[in-house]
């Protein structure tokens, strides 16, 4: 979405309105809102405040995050490099670059990360049945999810549970890279 403008709401409500064959006048009596606001709002005439936009999205029977995001203009979204956020382990040992765009953070986030020589990034556990699918790009790096670890090289993929503690190290003296993509459970994306 272009910072620049506002979030299409009335189209958005307009489009689920209809896709669920519903009048103004039905949406004004399951919302509270009235009629002519509802209106004002769907021809982008009022910019709405968010209890309204909440109001409609209960009437909707969907979410306010869906009301507001706007459709891309493309099948194709693009994070920049020059754009992504990048932090760092707490020891400096591993930058850890965020290529997923935010509004995936609770369904699958992907993360380019470097590791300094014998670096390593632990982690506490994540949701419930979270994984992690690591791919090694250059080095040799230790995965230790609880009680298992494996060892990968340069190329070699490996999956693990997320939810308990785990451990990504690079064995060599060398930096390391991998590529790593967080995978959650449906329970967790329908919240």
């Amino acid at each position: 979405m272009n910072d620049m403008q506002p979030p299409v709401v009335g189209r958005n409500i307009m489009n689920y309105r209809k896709a669920k064959n519903m009048s103004l006048d039905e949406l004004s009596k399951r919302s509270g809102v009235s009629k002519s606001m509802l209106s004002q709002i769907e021809q982008m005439k009022t910019n709405p405040t968010v209890i309204t936009v909440w109001k409609i999205a209960r009437a909707l029977e969907t979410s306010l995050e869906d009301l507001v995001e706007a459709e891309s203009d493309t099948d194709i979204e693009v994070v920049r490099n020059m754009d992504a956020t990048v932090i760092y382990s707490d020891d400096k040992s591993c930058r850890i670059k965020i290529n997923s765009p935010i509004h995936l953070s609770d369904t699958l986030e992907l993360y380019h990360m470097q590791f300094k020589p014998f670096g390593k990034l632990s982690s506490n556990p994540h949701y419930p049945k979270v994984e992690e699918f690591v791919t090694v790009i250059s080095g040799k790096v230790k995965i230790t999810s609880g009680n298992f670890d494996v060892v990968l090289n340069e190329g070699d993929t490996a999956r693990y549970r997320a939810d308990r503690p785990h451990k990504i190290e690079n064995l060599t003296d060398k930096e390391a890279e991998i590529y790593m993509v967080v995978v959650f459970p449906k329970e967790i994306r329908s919240k």
